[in-house]
């Protein structure tokens, strides 16, 4: 006999956090990204200069219910990561085992709100996860291999 609820399914790993359909479940992923064209007034107009690319973004929501699913693990590790300033990779997986690696993620902001606090141990029955992730050019964490935290992601 299978339990109702298994940890199948997972969705993003950010190091060693995974989220899955159990636990701290994804709700959305959005992705942002610019490029800079700087604009020189010329005698025939407007010339543009292409300037390259700038940073990429990716901003996760999840949530969990911690008493009955867990997910404060994830949260644990995806806290630490964070107020460590560690460079990790970033996964997103596919079904059959299969994965698309995202490349290397700073996490530059985390917000979480816990509703409706549990009257025994004070955390609450749901919380609602904000992850906003720094997607890193491969020169910037090579030139510093000592901020990379954990390839467990990859391994």
């Amino acid at each position: 006999m299978t339990p109702a609820l298994t940890n199948t399914g997972a969705l993003f790993s950010i190091g060693s956090a995974i989220l899955y359909t159990v636990g701290l479940n994804p709700q959305r992923l959005s992705y942002a990204s610019e490029a800079r064209f700087p604009a020189h007034p010329v005698q025939g107009g407007i010339a543009y200069q292409i300037t390259g690319a700038g940073q990429e973004r990716l901003t996760i929501e999840a949530v969990t219910f911690p008493h009955v699913v867990g997910g404060l693990d994830a949260l644990a590790l995806l806290k630490g990561y964070h107020r460590a300033q560690s460079i990790v990779p970033y996964v997103r997986l596919r079904g059959n085992y299969l994965g698309e690696s995202g490349g290397m993620v700073a996490i530059e902001t985390l917000d979480y709100d816990e509703e409706r606090l549990h009257p025994f141990d004070g955390v609450g029955r749901q919380i609602d996860v904000s992850l906003g992730l720094l997607l890193l050019p491969a020169d910037s964490y090579l030139a510093q291999p000592g901020r990379i935290a954990d390839l467990g992601g990859l391994i």
